[in-house]
Protein backbone atom coordinates (compact mmCIF):
# COMPACT_ATOMS: atom_id res chain seq x y z
CA UNK A 1 0.00 0.00 0.00
CA UNK A 2 2.66 2.44 0.74
CA UNK A 3 4.32 2.31 -2.96
CA UNK A 4 0.65 3.12 -4.19
CA UNK A 5 0.90 5.86 -1.55
CA UNK A 6 4.30 7.52 -3.32
CA UNK A 7 3.14 6.77 -6.73
CA UNK A 8 -0.22 8.61 -6.11
CA UNK A 9 1.42 11.40 -4.78
CA UNK A 10 3.31 11.50 -8.05
CA UNK A 11 0.75 11.04 -10.05
CA UNK A 12 -1.25 14.35 -8.32
CA UNK A 13 1.87 15.98 -9.30
CA UNK A 14 1.52 15.05 -12.54
CA UNK A 15 -2.62 15.86 -12.95
CA UNK A 16 -2.32 19.17 -11.27
CA UNK A 17 0.94 20.23 -13.19
CA UNK A 18 -1.28 19.47 -16.34
CA UNK A 19 -4.67 21.50 -15.07
CA UNK A 20 -2.39 23.71 -14.58
CA UNK A 21 -1.04 24.01 -17.85
CA UNK A 22 -4.13 23.50 -19.82
CA UNK A 23 -6.06 26.37 -17.79
CA UNK A 24 -3.20 28.90 -18.41
CA UNK A 25 -3.77 28.06 -21.89
CA UNK A 26 -7.69 28.40 -21.14
CA UNK A 27 -7.05 31.82 -20.21
CA UNK A 28 -4.52 33.10 -22.69
CA UNK A 29 -6.12 31.49 -25.76
CA UNK A 30 -8.64 34.78 -26.12
CA UNK A 31 -5.68 37.02 -26.13
CA UNK A 32 -3.81 35.16 -29.21
CA UNK A 33 -4.37 36.84 -32.18
CA UNK A 34 -1.89 34.82 -34.21
CA UNK A 35 -3.78 31.77 -35.66
CA UNK A 36 -0.59 29.79 -35.46
CA UNK A 37 0.32 30.63 -32.19
CA UNK A 38 -3.17 29.76 -31.25
CA UNK A 39 -3.20 26.45 -33.06
CA UNK A 40 0.10 25.58 -31.29
CA UNK A 41 -1.62 26.22 -27.90
CA UNK A 42 -4.54 24.28 -28.47
CA UNK A 43 -2.01 21.38 -29.59
CA UNK A 44 -0.44 21.95 -26.10
CA UNK A 45 -3.92 22.04 -24.31
CA UNK A 46 -4.68 18.37 -26.10
CA UNK A 47 -1.25 17.22 -24.83
CA UNK A 48 -1.95 18.55 -21.51
CA UNK A 49 -5.40 17.26 -21.01
CA UNK A 50 -4.35 13.79 -22.23
CA UNK A 51 -1.56 13.06 -19.91
CA UNK A 52 -4.04 14.52 -17.17
CA UNK A 53 -6.31 12.26 -17.96
CA UNK A 54 -4.10 9.31 -17.98
CA UNK A 55 -3.03 10.43 -14.35
CA UNK A 56 -6.25 10.85 -13.48
CA UNK A 57 -7.47 7.43 -14.37
CA UNK A 58 -4.10 5.34 -12.54
CA UNK A 59 -5.00 7.75 -9.47
CA UNK A 60 -8.22 5.68 -9.72
CA UNK A 61 -7.20 2.88 -10.55
CA UNK A 62 -4.58 3.10 -7.33
CA UNK A 63 -7.79 3.71 -5.41
CA UNK A 64 -7.03 7.29 -4.65
CA UNK A 65 -8.99 10.15 -6.12
CA UNK A 66 -7.36 13.21 -8.12
CA UNK A 67 -6.43 16.10 -6.67
CA UNK A 68 -7.37 19.14 -8.34
CA UNK A 69 -6.46 22.80 -8.63
CA UNK A 70 -8.00 24.56 -5.95
CA UNK A 71 -10.40 28.02 -7.26
CA UNK A 72 -8.28 30.13 -5.89
CA UNK A 73 -4.92 29.07 -7.56
CA UNK A 74 -7.90 28.72 -10.64
CA UNK A 75 -8.59 32.72 -9.70
CA UNK A 76 -4.99 33.38 -9.74
CA UNK A 77 -3.46 32.21 -12.41
CA UNK A 78 -6.21 34.32 -14.34
CA UNK A 79 -5.25 37.77 -12.76
CA UNK A 80 -2.02 36.59 -12.94
CA UNK A 81 -2.38 36.33 -17.23
CA UNK A 82 -4.77 39.13 -17.33
CA UNK A 83 -1.99 41.71 -15.10
CA UNK A 84 0.92 40.29 -17.67
CA UNK A 85 -1.47 40.78 -21.18
CA UNK A 86 -3.48 44.06 -20.22
CA UNK A 87 0.18 46.41 -21.77
CA UNK A 88 1.05 43.70 -24.05
CA UNK A 89 -0.72 41.35 -25.63
CA UNK A 90 1.61 40.57 -28.91
CA UNK A 91 2.20 36.67 -29.53
CA UNK A 92 6.07 37.26 -28.73
CA UNK A 93 5.23 38.20 -25.05
CA UNK A 94 2.62 35.24 -25.04
CA UNK A 95 4.89 33.35 -25.81
CA UNK A 96 7.23 33.93 -23.22
CA UNK A 97 4.66 33.85 -20.60
CA UNK A 98 4.50 29.86 -22.07
CA UNK A 99 8.00 29.80 -21.68
CA UNK A 100 8.06 30.64 -18.05
CA UNK A 101 5.19 28.18 -17.18
CA UNK A 102 6.60 25.63 -18.92
CA UNK A 103 10.54 26.28 -17.32
CA UNK A 104 8.70 25.89 -13.78
CA UNK A 105 6.73 23.28 -14.46
CA UNK A 106 9.78 21.07 -15.55
CA UNK A 107 11.27 22.06 -12.39
CA UNK A 108 8.52 21.00 -10.49
CA UNK A 109 7.93 17.66 -12.23
CA UNK A 110 11.78 17.33 -12.06
CA UNK A 111 11.93 17.70 -8.32
CA UNK A 112 8.80 15.11 -7.87
CA UNK A 113 11.05 12.53 -10.09
CA UNK A 114 14.04 13.23 -8.03
CA UNK A 115 12.07 13.08 -4.76
CA UNK A 116 10.28 10.09 -5.28
CA UNK A 117 12.15 7.45 -6.92
CA UNK A 118 10.57 4.70 -5.41
CA UNK A 119 7.62 4.80 -7.31
CA UNK A 120 6.74 2.64 -10.14
CA UNK A 121 8.44 2.75 -13.43
CA UNK A 122 5.42 3.49 -15.32
CA UNK A 123 4.78 6.58 -12.73
CA UNK A 124 7.88 8.24 -13.30
CA UNK A 125 7.23 7.40 -16.88
CA UNK A 126 4.32 9.41 -17.14
CA UNK A 127 5.94 11.83 -15.01
CA UNK A 128 8.90 12.32 -17.45
CA UNK A 129 6.21 12.54 -20.37
CA UNK A 130 5.06 15.78 -18.70
CA UNK A 131 8.54 16.89 -18.55
CA UNK A 132 9.59 15.86 -22.29
CA UNK A 133 6.15 17.46 -23.04
CA UNK A 134 6.88 20.98 -21.48
CA UNK A 135 10.26 20.92 -23.12
CA UNK A 136 8.42 20.26 -26.57
CA UNK A 137 6.11 23.24 -25.89
CA UNK A 138 9.33 25.25 -25.08
CA UNK A 139 11.12 24.59 -28.35
CA UNK A 140 7.95 25.22 -30.12
CA UNK A 141 7.34 28.16 -28.85
CA UNK A 142 10.40 29.47 -29.14
CA UNK A 143 10.01 30.32 -32.65
CA UNK A 144 7.61 33.15 -31.38
CA UNK A 145 9.88 35.05 -29.66
CA UNK A 146 11.93 37.56 -32.05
Amino acid sequence: MAENNVDIAVLNSVYRNAKTGSQSISDLLPKAGDAAFASDLETQKREYDAIGGEAAARIVGLGGEPESVSEMQKLGMKMGVTMNTMMNDETEHLAELMIKGSNMGIIQMTKVVNGHQDASPETLGLAQKLITCEHDNISRLKTYLK
